[in-house]
């Protein structure tokens, strides 16, 4: 119950505070977006010394970034990008929390734009599963996409992942991810 008043609290001081109401359809200043999607992902779980393993799965995606527009086309950001999927009776997240950019080709909405990003990558088994570890590594995303209407943007990218520690374990080794996003940005 402390939990729960503790979030609620952030979130009315959030919506309260003079700064959130401040976004006023400039992307030359605080960015937050969420988006949601699809993603289809090779799965590779060749280890030292074993046959090459691989496998195929789809299923959501989600993205959040939080940052700041150094000018109303070129924006910096956190980012978290995650999938979601069923493998071998699990739920795994396969993803990537790191620093991203995006370059947008007009100030102004309906604007096709470019973004990459760059951190460590990780995997991970749902909670109920009997094994409770992570494993991480390093990747980058590479997208493109379109802001058909403010705030509003369709995205296509590839996410690529290298869990070096995954050596001699369940995870995969490397994952390459095609996403297809609907994302909504509030500046």
């Amino acid at each position: 119950m402390c939990r729960q008043l503790q979030i609620a609290s952030l979130i009315l001081l959030f919506l309260g505070s003079a700064s959130a109401q401040a976004f006023d359809n400039q992307r030359q200043a605080f960015i937050a977006g969420l988006g949601i999607g699809y993603h289809g992902t090779d799965l590779d779980f060749s280890h030292a010394g074993s046959a090459t393993e691989t496998d195929n799965v789809a299923g959501i995606a989600t993205s959040v970034r939080l940052g700041f527009g150094l000018s109303n086309q070129f924006t910096l950001y956190y980012l978290s990008e995650g999938n979601w999927f069923n493998h071998d009776g699990g739920t795994w997240s396969l993803g990537l929390n790191g620093i991203g950019a995006a370059y947008y080709f007009s100030p102004r909405a309906r604007s096709a734009y470019l973004h990459y990003g760059y951190g460590y990558s990780y995997s991970s088994l749902s909670r109920e599963s009997s094994t409770n570890s992570s494993k991480f590594g390093n990747g980058y995303i590479l997208g493109a996409g379109y802001e058909f209407m403010p705030h509003v943007n369709l995205e296509a990218s590839y996410l690529r992942t290298n869990l070096a520690n995954a050596i001699d374990s369940p995870y995969p080794v490397r994952s390459a991810n095609w996403r297809l996003m609907l994302n909504y940005l509030f500046y």
